[in-house]
């Protein structure tokens, strides 16, 4: 039907090719937009398409496999072609033949299906219907399948929605060069949408100056760039804030617009030429915003009445600002006593500042006063606690911007303040005699002074000034070093930090080797012995945390003195330690304390299964952290272990020869003359005083003394090559 041609060939006949055709065409799907050109040869569309019935293929060259090749085709005779080539799939499957099936709108009138593939034998299941929208290509997988639809008028626009594809892994639109076309590659989803009109539309230019205004700031746009390939522009539609509705229609090609806030926009231009076609450009911009701040900040959360407190309002601007002023709007009754103006002047009745100067761009004014709360007998009629809020207003009249003050605005009038808050005013005692003062005019960051003077009123269980009697619990405590180590404001949330790994361990340290502690035993002084013990406990973590605790819960009656608390603060009320510092990462402290046992506590008797008359109690800790907050247990020992009388080693090695009694205060090892003192109680099978059980030396314990003597071994370990015996004597 159609002969075949060869690129060879083709470059030949392309020698005379004619002027493409006159008009604009353009193809889109989605946010793909792209003015394109037909390809103009010399053949006419049936030889282009280049169909072999033999193979049931067309040799077009601009045919790929696995794609849907689509194409703008002038012959040459000036008609306009619409070009639908299928490739060959180049991976078929068995059985399977491939499809493509488009729904198609736009067809204009008169324009038709001009090549099919399969002719004269087409496909049954091939659809060509145009005025219904539907076309449907099968072919096997060596072949090609499609068609070419015209001609086409200069002004068209055909749509084709891609619906099943079997086979077709691209959808890719030519244009331009015949020999070198461009190529615009398209979803294989989505209406792909073909233009054509006889009148090319304008292009449009446009730029701004300044390029990057500030708000409230006049903005030059020019589109004069802008130009008509065949005509000439006579109105520019203009939408600056790009929200779709048209802010200026003219015929002016340089326009101003000022924006009344900063932000990112989009500058939407349309072009429209003398015959109606319009063309559209968008120019993004980012317009500054006028950073003019008023920010108030409050010196306490909580005022008590006929106190004062200092309120600071400060004023910066990225602007010049001309015709200033701060009008601050306070309850009634309350007394302002300026402090810092900022180089404005203040009118008392009305709380107003007005500069007489320009506030420079990139300064900052501050103004600052006090206010005093009315005494309690001028709010009777107002019950507390009872909230109070302060509203301002910083305006300036070039430019002209109005803002709210922003920042704190509220506080709480009260008869008590809370702990946190009067230790962040507390003014310590200077000398003995004096009593701490409040000053609400003081930040709310705890200085290191206030933080000891919190930790001294801890430990002593004292209330804290103005807070109707409250005390600092270990809680509290903790998070007052933590706001001051952080120096975090009482009235703000501590920062967000990573839990860390907390870690406390604690090692007890009985007075006698293998007993613990014993109960019942003096001194030559009559003072009792052997009944206090040393506890250590070892606190670290692998983060920095703040405000450390340690409370150590022991038996009622037991009584603890601390020896080296390494930066702890103690209270022993309750047996607790906390750290007003910063336990940094990898760092061990160690708070070690004495216990004493009370010397007339009762020693349980054992079941007669043991060995030994003894019984036990338990230390059990927690510590935790003020910030971040982490509560765990103290691990390692925590029995501590009761007796009221001794092993017969023990007693052995604590015996007093010249004395002939006890003496605890003696080593662990065993002297000669221990040996002597043993063998005699062994000899007379005596029993030796204040030990355990059946109390005498036996034949194998003899044998130990004498080892242990030999081999100068303590006591408690284990003799050499021997094993540990399950029981202890």
């Amino acid at each position: 039907m159609v002969r075949k041609i060869s690129l060879w060939a083709l470059a030949v006949l392309l020698a005379g090719v004619p002027l493409a055709a006159q008009g604009y065409f353009e193809i889109e799907q989605a946010t793909v937009r792209r003015p394109i050109e037909p390809l103009v040869g010399t053949l006419g569309a049936e030889e282009f398409y280049a169909y072999d019935g033999t193979q049931f293929l067309s040799t077009c060259p601009l045919a790929e496999p696995d794609a849907t090749v689509l194409f703008l085709y002038q012959d040459p005779t000036g008609q306009l072609y619409l070009f639908i080539i299928h490739g060959s799939s180049t991976a078929p499957v068995a059985g399977v033949n491939s499809q493509a099936q488009f729904t198609i709108q736009g067809v204009p009138v008169g324009a038709d299906f001009v090549v099919h593939d399969d002719d004269p034998n087409m496909d049954p299941a091939d659809v060509y219907d145009l005025v219904g929208g539907q076309l449907t290509w099968v072919w096997a997988p060596a072949r090609t399948d499609g068609g070419v639809l015209g001609p086409l008028s200069l002004d068209f626009e055909i749509s084709l929605t891609p619906g099943i594809l079997v086979g077709i892994q691209r959808i890719v639109f030519k244009y331009g060069d015949i020999t070198n076309p461009q190529v615009v590659e398209l979803a294989t989803t989505g209406t792909i949408t073909i233009r054509g009109m006889r009148n090319q539309p304008p292009t449009v230019s446009v730029s701004a100056s300044p390029t990057e205004p500030r708000a409230r700031q006049e903005v030059t746009f020019d589109a004069s760039a802008s130009y008509d390939p065949d005509g000439q522009i006579v109105e520019f539609q203009w939408d600056f804030d790009g929200d779709g509705a048209i802010d200026w229609a003219g015929p002016e090609a340089v326009v101003t617009y000022t924006y009344p806030t900063g932000g990112n926009f989009v500058v939407r231009v349309t072009a429209i030429d003398d015959v109606g076609v319009a063309s559209s450009f968008s120019y993004p911009i980012y317009v500054r915003p006028v950073t003019v701040r008023a920010y108030r900040s409050i010196s306490t959360t909580t005022a008590l009445p006929g106190y004062t407190f200092r309120v600071t309002v400060r004023i910066t601007t990225d602007q010049d600002l001309v015709g200033a002023g701060l009008e601050e709007d306070l309850p009634v009754g309350w007394e302002i006593t300026p402090v810092e103006n900022g180089g404005a002047v203040f009118k008392r009745p009305t709380t107003q500042w007005v500069f007489l100067d320009t506030i420079r761009a990139g300064s900052q004014r501050v103004i600052t006063y006090d206010v005093t709360v009315p005494r309690s007998e001028l709010l009777t009629s107002i019950r507390l606690p009872q909230p109070f809020c302060i509203r301002g207003i910083f305006q300036a009249q070039v430019p002209d911007v109005v803002v709210e003050v922003e920042g704190e605005s509220c506080l709480m009038v009260n008869d008590c303040l809370s702990v946190l808050e009067a230790v962040a005013h507390l003014i310590p005692a200077s000398m003995p005699g004096e009593e701490d003062r409040i000053d609400l005019r003081l930040s709310e960051v705890i200085t290191e002074d206030q933080l000891l003077r919190a930790g001294e009123l801890w430990q002593s269980d004292r209330p804290v000034v103005d807070t109707c009697g409250e005390r600092i619990d270990l809680a509290t405590m903790k998070r007052i070093t933590a706001h001051a180590e952080a120096c975090v404001p009482v009235d703000q949330d501590l920062p967000e930090l990573p839990l860390p790994n907390v870690y406390a361990e604690r090692t007890i340290m009985a007075p006698i080797p293998c007993e613990g502690v014993v109960i019942g035993f003096y001194d030559i002084h009559g003072e009792p012995w052997g009944n206090k013990f040393t506890v250590k406990v070892e606190i670290w973590a692998d983060q920095d945390v703040m405000g450390v605790g340690l409370d150590e819960d022991l038996p009622v009656g037991w009584r603890v003195t601390p020896l080296e608390n390494d930066g702890f603060l103690y209270k022993a009320a309750g047996n607790q330690w906390v750290l007003p510092d910063t336990l940094r990462a990898g760092e061990v402290r160690t708070i070690i304390y004495e216990v004493e046992v009370p010397p007339t506590t009762t020693v349980e008797a054992p079941p007669p299964e043991q060995c030994e008359v003894i019984s036990a109690e338990m230390i059990v800790g927690r510590v935790d952290t003020g910030h971040p907050c982490v509560e765990i247990d103290v691990t390692g020992q925590s029995r501590v272990e009761l007796t009221d009388c001794l092993s017969v080693i023990v007693a052995i090695s604590r015996w007093d020869v010249a004395r002939d009694t006890i003496d605890l205060s003696l080593s662990d090892y065993i002297t000669f003359e221990q040996v002597q003192r043993a063998i005699a109680f062994w000899l007379q099978d005596e029993r030796v005083p204040r030990t355990c059980g059946d109390g005498r030396v036996t034949y194998e314990l003899m044998k130990e003394i004498i080892a242990r003597w030999l081999t100068d071994t303590p006591i408690c370990v284990p003799l050499p090559g021997a094993a540990v015996e399950e029981c202890e004597r």
